[in-house]
Parts: C-alpha cells; sequence; structure tokens
C-alpha cells in the first residue's frame, strides 16, 4: 500500500505519513542532481588534461624544427550548461589552426629540393661525346661508350634478329620479328640514335630524360632500311587475321550467261596508315605499336559495271607474224545485255548470298580464222625465173646462197622488204665466194659477184605481181639474164631492192634454184579478180648509151586497163664483154 513502509521483519509495519514522505522524495532528487555534476567534473577534468598534453607534445615538435612562433591561441572552451549555479567554468586551452598547411608546405619543399637536385644531377653529368647512362639497343649496354666503341660492340652482334615488335588493334595483337618484316638495321645511324637521346637541345626535355636514366633503362630500337613490299604484307596478314580476307563480288563470262559470285567482308587492303604508325613507332623507341586497320566490304555492283565488264564489239580473225611465221588470231564474238534484266537481276547479289546469273547475249564478226586460213597462201600472185647456166661454180653457189636467204619471207600487209637486210652481208662468214662482178664500171672479182641476178629476179616477180616499188637501180651496164630496164643492182654499200606488200593479205617469197634456173614466186591470197600485168620497155639510144623507160599495164580478168605505173627510166653504158 502507497502509505505503508515496510520493516524488518518480524517488526509491524507502520503507517507514514505524506508530509514524510515528500521530505524523503526531495533529499533522493538533491542526491541525484549532486552525482550528476561530479560525474561532468570529472569529464570535463579529463577533457582538459587531453588538451593540455596535445599542446605540450606540439610545442615540443615545432621547437624541434626551429619554430619560434607561438601556436598557441586563446579560444574559449564551450561553456558547460550542467556546471551547478554560481560555480565558474575552467579556462580552456587554445587549440592548434595553422600546423597542417605547413607541415604540407615543408615537405613540398623538401621534396622540390630532391627533384631540383636530381635534375642538376642528371644534367651535369651528359657528355656530348658519350651515350647516355642506363642507354640500350636490344640488350647490348652502351652506356656511357663513345661511338667508336658503341659501334665496335654493335659490330659483332646480329641487330634484329631477335628484336621483335608488337602491332595491336581492336584487342588483337601480333608479334612480329623486326628481321621476318623487312627492317635491316643501320649500325652508324643506329648509335647516332643513341647518342643523340637526351640531348635534342631542350634544357627541359633533356634534363628529364635524363632524370629518368638514373632510375630504369631506356632500349632504343635501331634505325633499319624498310622493305616496304614485305612489311605490308605483314600488315595484310594481321589484317586478314583480325577481320579476314576481303572478298570482292566476282564476275564470270559463261556459256551465254556472267556468272555474278557474292563476296563477303573482310580486311580492306589499306595499309599505308598502319605503315606510317609503324615506322613513326620505330622513330619514337616503341616495342608496342597501335596500329590502324579496318574493315571493308565489297564494291556494290550495278548494271552499268556488269555490262562494262561483258561488252565488247565483235572482232574479225586476223593474221600475225611471230618469228617469221604467219599465225591467224581467232575472231571474238561481240557481247551486249540487256540493261533493264540487268538491272533486275543484279539487285539480288547481296553479301553471302546465292550466285546469279545474267543472260547475255552476241553479235558475230564478218571474218572468222576458218576463212582466214583458207585464204592464207593459196595463189600465186607472180613469179619469173632467170637462167645461170653459163656462170662459174662459184658465182651459181652465190646464187643458190641469196635465193635460200630470201626464201619463205613472210610479208604482212604494208610491210616493206629489203633485199641487203634479208640477205646480210656478202662475206665468206656468210656464205657467200668470190665471183665475176661490176664494181665501177669494171669487171672484177668481188666476194658476193651473182648475188644480183637474184634481186633482179626477184624484181620482175614483184612487178607481174602487181606490188608497189619502194627503190630499185639498175646496173651500169645491161645484163643477159632479164631484159633490160627490169634489172635490180644491189651492194652492201648502200644500194638496196626494197618493194612493200600492198595487198590486204600475207605474202611470202619462194625462191629456189634448179638446174641453174633461179626461179622466184610471190604467194599470197587469191584476188577477187585475177589481174594481168604487162611491161613496157622504150628504149632511146644515146652515142653508146642506152635509155629506158619502162611502164607497167595492169588488166582486170576482162582485158580492160584498171592500172598503170611509170616505173622510170633506166641509164646504161655500152661494155665490151
Amino acid at each position: 500500500m502507497g502509505f505503508l513502509r515496510r520493516r524488518k521483519k518480524g517488526i509491524k509495519a507502520e503507517t507514514i505519513s505524506p508530509e514524510k514522505k515528500i521530505t524523503e522524495a526531495s533529499e533522493e532528487l538533491t542526491k541525484t542532481h549532486a552525482d550528476e555534476h561530479k560525474r561532468e567534473t570529472k569529464e570535463h577534468k579529463r577533457t582538459v588534461e587531453r588538451d593540455v598534453f596535445r599542446e605540450a607534445a606540439l610545442k615540443e615538435f615545432l621547437s624541434a624544427a626551429g619554430s619560434h612562433e607561438d601556436t598557441r591561441e586563446d579560444i574559449p572552451m564551450k561553456k558547460n550548461n550542467n556546471s551547478g549555479a554560481g560555480k565558474k567554468s575552467p579556462k580552456k586551452k587554445p587549440r592548434r589552426r595553422r600546423m597542417l598547411p605547413k607541415l604540407i608546405l615543408i615537405i613540398f619543399i623538401i621534396l622540390v629540393l630532391c627533384c631540383a637536385g636530381l635534375y642538376t644531377y642528371g644534367c651535369l653529368t651528359v657528355s656530348p661525346q658519350r651515350i647516355g647512362h642506363n642507354v640500350y639497343i636490344e640488350d647490348i649496354d652502351l652506356s656511357n661508350l663513345t661511338f667508336d666503341e658503341a659501334l665496335a660492340r654493335l659490330g659483332s652482334s646480329s641487330l634484329m634478329s631477335n628484336q621483335a615488335i608488337t602491332l595491336t588493334c581492336n584487342s588483337c595483337s601480333v608479334s612480329l620479328n623486326c628481321a621476318d618484316a623487312g627492317l635491316t638495321p643501320k649500325l652508324e645511324d643506329t648509335v647516332d640514335k643513341a647518342m643523340r637521346y637526351g640531348k635534342s637541345g631542350d634544357i627541359f626535355y633533356d634534363g628529364f630524360k635524363n632524370t629518368l636514366l638514373l632510375f630504369k633503362r631506356h632500349t632504343i630500337i635501331p634505325d633499319a632500311d624498310v622493305d616496304e613490299a614485305l612489311l605490308r604484307a605483314k600488315i595484310t596478314e594481321f589484317g586478314n587475321s583480325i577481320y579476314g580476307p576481303l572478298a570482292e563480288h566476282s564476275l564470270e563470262i559463261g556459256d551465254g550467261v556472267v556468272i555474278c559470285t557474292p563476296g563477303h567482308s573482310g580486311f580492306d587492303n589499306n595499309t599505308d596508315t598502319a605503315y606510317d604508325e609503324i615506322l613513326s613507332g620505330l622513330k619514337n623507341d616503341r616495342h608496342i605499336i597501335p596500329v590502324t586497320l579496318n574493315e571493308g566490304h565489297p564494291y556494290t555492283l550495278t548494271a552499268d559495271n556488269v555490262n562494262d565488264f561483258v561488252y565488247c564489239d565483235p572482232a574479225d580473225a586476223y593474221y600475225k607474224k611471230e618469228n617469221g611465221v604467219i599465225l591467224i588470231e581467232n575472231e571474238v564474238y561481240g557481247r551486249y545485255l540487256d540493261l533493264a534484266e540487268t538491272e533486275a537481276l543484279i539487285s539480288g547479289l547481296i553479301e553471302n548470298g546465292e550466285i546469279v546469273y545474267i543472260p547475255y547475249y552476241t553479235t558475230a564478226p564478218e571474218i572468222t580464222a576458218e576463212q582466214l586460213g583458207a585464204k592464207l597462201f593459196n595463189a600465186v600472185i607472180g613469179s619469173y625465173s632467170t637462167s645461170y647456166g653459163t656462170s662459174s661454180a662459184n658465182r651459181c653457189a652465190n646464187i643458190a646462197n641469196a635465193a635460200a636467204k630470201i626464201n619463205e619471207t613472210v610479208l604482212m600487209p604494208s610491210e616493206v622488204f629489203s633485199f641487203n637486210s634479208t640477205v646480210g652481208p656478202r662475206s665468206a662468214a656468210n656464205g657467200f665466194y668470190t665471183a665475176k662482178e661490176y664494181v665501177n664500171g669494171d669487171t672484177v672479182d668481188g666476194i658476193g659477184g651473182g648475188t644480183c641476178q637474184v634481186s633482179s629476179t626477184l624484181y620482175n616477180a614483184v612487178l607481174y605481181s602487181d606490188l608497189s616499188i619502194v627503190s630499185r637501180t639498175n646496173h651500169m651496164f645491161p645484163v643477159d639474164y632479164c631484159p633490160i630496164g627490169q634489172d635490180a643492182t644491189v651492194a652492201d654499200t648502200g644500194v638496196d631492192f626494197k618493194f612493200v606488200n600492198s595487198m590486204k593479205y600475207p605474202i611470202k617469197i619462194s625462191a629456189v634454184t634448179s638446174g641453174y634456173t633461179v626461179t622466184v614466186s610471190i604467194i599470197g591470197t587469191e584476188r577477187d579478180d585475177p589481174r594481168t600485168v604487162k611491161i613496157e620497155n622504150m628504149t632511146t639510144k644515146s652515142g653508146s648509151d642506152t635509155s629506158v623507160h619502162s611502164v607497167r599495164y595492169v588488166y582486170n580478168s576482162a582485158g580492160e586497163l584498171i592500172q598503170s605505173d611509170d616505173l622510170g627510166n633506166s641509164y646504161y653504158m655500152a661494155h665490151d664483154k
């Protein structure tokens, strides 16, 4: 019960009055306040003691650093609102505020002084005549060597044989042996590169480089000659390994159709940028070189592209001459496309898709190889023979030799024949013998005598074949193996007989000897309208000399004159045999 108070065991509880209970509660509250004040006082005392200890430690540190400033500052302590009435709050100790910035400044000054010292040392220890400290070429230490010493040390090594560079692109990489990539070291340039490292003339840059050399090595990549084709091939291999090889859409002429095979994406084969990046990387001693390689796509084919590939005009078969032999080049059929049809079909050609077939159409040529073959050398156009039955053995041999040298000579249309160029020099080495011949109006022994009979026989064959004469000269004296005005002399000194193939088809010279007769024939293609040739020689005497004016008349198969050619004048002196 509220008004009852328990007593010791065995004692009867007694009744407590309200007044006494209020007194006891007041005394208990006062005791509680006193206990709380004691705890706050103890806590404040501990705080003050901790601040005093810190200030003493700080003062001792600053005194050791040479500081004479007073770092203390009177800072009012926080007022204790719970202190008892009438009690004065303890005086608070000052707190530091500028201590941390000063510490940072001191540390910064120390670091600057250390860096300046290292920088100065790096600059002062550089010799212009020696390679810097910690400079290597591959694994060869060239520290503090002169140019000649470094060159001698490198001369006994195999630079770049084991040196590799790494190319990177799109998270892919490849290691290339420098030698396999087409790099050949240049020793003197390489040593010069090592000598120049850290000596660019820029005092700040050089100081930084030489300071770094105090702590770490710098490896120089040798200067090298570059096999551009080989290096680009390696770049292409790398590009193909990343993207795969690019395949363009392809076109092929089939039997009546154009076969369009689709291509696919891959490396675009542009190595220019990567090539320049590698050269720049080598120059700057980078062993890992990022390069730029791109993917490409097949070109889009249009109807015009296909038409350009397919279209061709028809071409007639034709003759061609190779190594003195006439060959027939086959005819070509023309091809063309229906552009509207092609446009519709080519739109179905897509990357990695199906093959597309596009029909093409043809036009026939006018002349085929079969037709030319039937016409080639199918007729004797003209022929002429002369006799040399009274000649000496040497002269007979010379005639046979000259005839053999012009035999089977082939001339294309508009091609000029030269007797001297074909027969060659009249010399023993060329198979000729000494025989009688005309020289400056006299009959003398000379090597090649009798050759003029072959040239004169050829001249007459050409006349009767209605071919065009380029140059011809008559003898000084009349000859007895052909009509006057129809001879042609030749000599090593420059007098030559020339004619041109004025027909539309090739011709061939046939020159043979048999029974002291030399026969020269012009073999070619029979004319659509056969011709007949007649020679008229008009002679005029002037004392003992003779002048002959010659004209060629050409008639068609109906006997009608279709052409006449003035062959010019021939002048002969009298000669006693």
